[in-house]
This record gives structure tokens, sequence and C-alpha cells, in this order.
């Protein structure tokens, strides 16, 4: 079950696979003096930003992406639209896209096929500045859907002992974030997990995730990503955190 008083340094804005609409499209984000940064901007994403308030209080907004599956980026251009045109002060970009030089270019380039103009959003690749927020960030290669450009991150605080890894869609963990997950130094690991388990999943499988972490660091990985048939109560009681756990809540309006 879920550590008494555990924290997480991510709040989930959605924790759904592509269909479970229900939990929305998966999204870890964190503030920093003003500035929201957050994982991936999925097709339900933007609703959710405006009907859970998350953007109350924001100036400045960076998001990481993972790769440019629809539940990944898919309402991106309405963010990037509704920052430049809605957010004080008008017409001028407030909201940075980061990922590695080659998946950035790629996702501009849909953008901006949505009609994303130039100086509508920054564009900056984690080769030229590797700040997300307080953190530090490392990229890893992640294996996704075949002929598709996919990144995990591993996240250091620069000011004090906070680590964490953010798996994005992946079928597996790189052996560097297993051998740092066995010195425990990670507070949290967010990992994509399905409970499906066929020949060609794209998902880590619960069942694999089972094999590779033994109960005792179970504590510190966080499942989301989560299909429609994702058994939540028997994962906690199998020693791991879920996402619906840190999911944001709907503010209630006056």
């Amino acid at each position: 079950m879920s550590d008494e008083g555990f924290t997480s340094p991510l709040t989930f804005i959605g924790c759904g696979s592509a269909f479970h609409t229900a939990l929305g499209n998966n999204g870890g984000y964190f503030y920093h003096n003003q500035e929201l940064g957050m994982f991936d901007c999925g097709s339900a994403t933007f609703e959710r930003l405006l009907r859970f308030r998350v953007l109350e209080n924001v100036e400045r907004i960076t998001v990481m992406l993972t790769h440019t599956h629809p539940d990944h980026i898919g309402s991106l251009g309405d963010f990037i639209f509704y920052s430049y045109i809605k957010m004080a002060p008008a017409f001028k970009a407030k909201l940075c896209i980061k990922a590695p030089r080659t998946l950035l270019m790629h996702a501009k380039d849909l953008l901006m096929r949505m009609g994303v103009e130039e100086g509508q959003a920054i564009w900056q690749s984690l080769e030229e500045d590797s700040a997300f927020g307080p953190y530090n960030v490392t990229a890893f290669p992640a294996e996704h859907a075949p002929h598709l450009e996919c990144y995990s991150y591993e996240c250091v605080h620069q000011a004090k002992n906070e680590h964490f890894y953010y798996s994005g869609d992946a079928k597996n963990i790189p052996q560097p974030v297993l051998n740092r997950m066995n010195e425990d130094f990670y507070q949290m690991v967010y990992q994509d997990t399905s409970f499906l388990d066929y020949p060609g999943n794209v998902h880590l499988s619960l069942s694999k995730l089972e094999d590779l972490i033994p109960t005792a660091k179970r504590h510190a990985i966080c499942c989301m990503h989560l299909d429609e048939t994702f058994p939540t109560n028997e994962v906690k009681e199998k020693g791991f955190q879920v996402a619906t756990d840190f999911q944001v809540k709907e503010v209630a309006r006056g």
C-alpha cells in the first residue's frame, strides 16, 4: 500500500492510456516560482488544465516532450495559442517546448503545419539548456513504438537531494536507471505500466515490472499511463504506487 505521508514530486493532470478517457491523457506537472513544468500535452490535457485551474498564478510554462503520439501532444497547439493570446502579457511567447533536438524539430514541424507561428512559443533543445524548473534533466532514448523517436527523463534537483525518473511511454527501463533504482537514487520512478501483456506490446507490462522490481524497492515506483483494466488496488497491495493517488482534483467553483 502507499506509504503514509508519502509525497510525489509530480502531480498528474491525467494518468490514463490513450483509450482510458476517464483518467485523462497521461502527464505529470510541478510548480516552481510561477512556472508550470509539465510532461507532454495530450489531446484532452488543455481542457483539463483549464477545468482544474492548473494555470492560476502561472506566468511561464515549460512542456517537456516525450514523443509525438496524439495522446501526448494532441492539444499542445491549443495550449500555445492560449498562452500567447490569453495569458498576460498578451501576444508574447510564454510557453517553452523542450526536448532533444531532433524530437523538438519534428514536433515544431507538426505544430507549424497546424498553424502555430514561430514567435508564439519558445523552442529550446535539451542540448542547449538542460534546466527544467529546478531540475537538471538527462534524456534517455525510450523503446516504444517502432519508427518513432521517444525519450525518458532523469530529473535531478539542482539545490537539494531530490531526484526522479519519468519514463514517458516505454516498454523497458534502461539499465543505468535500474542500477540507480537499486542504489535508491530516485525518490520516485514514474513508469508507464500496462496490465495487458501480449507480444509486441509497446508499453511495459505489470508482470514484467514485477519481475524487474523487488518488493523492497516498489514503494518508489509509481505506475502511470494506466489502461482500462488496470487493477489499481491489487497493484498497491503488491507495494507499488499508482498515479491516481497523485492526480489533480477538481476545484469547486463559487
